[in-house]
């Protein structure tokens, strides 16, 4: 069944644009390698903050570079993802160590009682890989969205000042801001339906469910994403206001 939906997701892309569908098709293939690698590279003793930062780098080159071609647009968006990541690196550390989300939540004791908790692996760098991986694909949406629509602006008014170039990319941001944040609470709330279920007839009140790890974990992951595509749109948009005043 599974190879059944990947034929038709490649149908589907080659049938919209067939060079760069065929290109957006194997950057997910090889995203999906790229996330297998770091995985084994995080069980064999490897750090996983920076196995993860590393993933991040590779994942986003592939997404802009392999898929939309080397130019000023994809080179700003790079450039962005990456002063988002380190800040966020930094933000997602301090928050998993107050938190305490690292590890299994008490809702998965029964599932993981008969395996054992000897594996050498520091579960707070677990969280913190995770939450990095999980914010890349929206922070990389919203950066070449604004990217690709500031060099567009450009070209059809190059006579434009930095201050009102610069503003055009924000208010684009504003505009991708509104579908991006709720894109992000409906993935959230879909993955955790059955959760929500489960708490109901737990009988959990509403701090019991505000203070468990399962949840906040998820919670976290999902405002990191936000904050993620928050910050890229003032980033974005300066280094691409910028790099084309810079380039005329």
């Amino acid at each position: 069944m599974n190879i059944v939906l990947a034929i038709i997701l490649f149908l589907l892309m080659i049938y919209i644009d067939f060079k760069r569908g065929i290109k957006l098709f194997l950057s997910l293939v090889f995203n999906f390698l790229i996330l297998i690698v770091i995985f084994y590279m995080i069980v064999l003793g490897l750090n996983p903050i920076i196995c993860a930062f590393l993933a991040c780098l590779i994942i986003s080159y592939i997404i802009l570079y392999f898929v939309n071609g080397e130019n000023i647009k994809t080179e700003c968006s790079l450039k962005s993802v990456i002063i988002v990541l380190i800040i966020l690196a930094i933000s997602i550390f301090i928050m998993t160590k107050l938190s305490r989300i690292a590890g299994f939540g008490y809702e998965s004791t029964e599932e993981i009682s008969m395996f054992s908790y000897d594996i050498h692996i520091d579960f707070t760098s677990i969280s913190i890989c995770l939450i990095l991986i999980s914010l890349i694909g929206a922070t990389v949406d919203a950066s070449i969205a604004i990217s690709s629509a500031l060099y567009e602006v450009y070209q059809n008014n190059k006579h434009l000042e930095f201050k009102e170039l610069f503003k055009s990319g924000m208010n684009i941001g504003k505009d991708i801001l509104c579908t991006t944040t709720n894109t992000l609470l409906f993935v959230f709330l879909g993955d955790f339906m059955t959760l929500m279920i489960w708490f109901y007839h737990g009988h959990y009140s509403f701090l019991e469910i505000m203070s468990a790890k399962t949840f906040l974990a998820e919670f976290i992951k999902i405002m990191f994403s936000a904050i993620g595509c928050f910050l890229v749109i003032p980033i974005t948009s300066y280094i691409t206001t910028h790099s084309l005043l810079k380039k005329k």
